[in-house]
C-alpha cells in the first residue's frame, strides 16, 4: 500500500496484489486508519489489483461508510478488468463511485 498526498484533503491510495483474506488481513487496519480519522478524501489505485473476494468488498464498503460519517468521500479508481466484474455484480458502483480515470476521480471527491 502506498500513500500519496494530493493536497486539498485528498489521498491517493495505491493499493497492490489480491483483495483475498490474506491481502485484507495485511493492509486493512493500516487502511482504515489512514483515511477514517481525519475524514479524508481517499482515491484508491485498483489497478495493480489482480483479484478481490468478499473481504476486500466488504472493506471498502466499511471504510466508505466510516469516511462518509466524518464528510469524506471514497473513490475506486481504474479496477483491472476481473475486478471491476466483482464491482459490477456485487453492484458496488451503488455504494461507491468506481472511475477510470484520474480527472474523474478527483471530481469525484470535489
Amino acid at each position: 500500500m502506498d500513500v500519496i498526498d494530493l493536497g486539498d484533503n485528498t489521498l491517493k491510495i495505491v493499493l497492490h496484489g489480491r483483495l483475498d483474506t490474506p491481502g485484507v488481513d495485511k493492509i486493512e487496519t493500516r487502511f482504515s486508519a489512514t483515511i477514517v480519522p481525519g475524514g479524508r478524501h481517499a482515491i484508491v489505485d485498483l489497478s495493480d489489483v489482480s483479484f478481490i473476494a468478499s473481504m476486500g468488498l466488504r472493506m471498502f464498503i466499511s471504510v466508505a461508510r466510516s469516511v462518509n460519517n466524518k464528510h469524506g468521500k471514497l473513490v475506486l479508481l481504474s479496477p483491472q478488468e476481473m475486478v471491476h466484474e466483482v464491482f459490477k455484480n456485487a453492484a458496488l458502483g451503488q455504494i461507491i463511485p468506481i472511475v477510470f480515470n484520474e480527472e474523474d476521480a478527483r471530481a469525484a471527491v470535489a
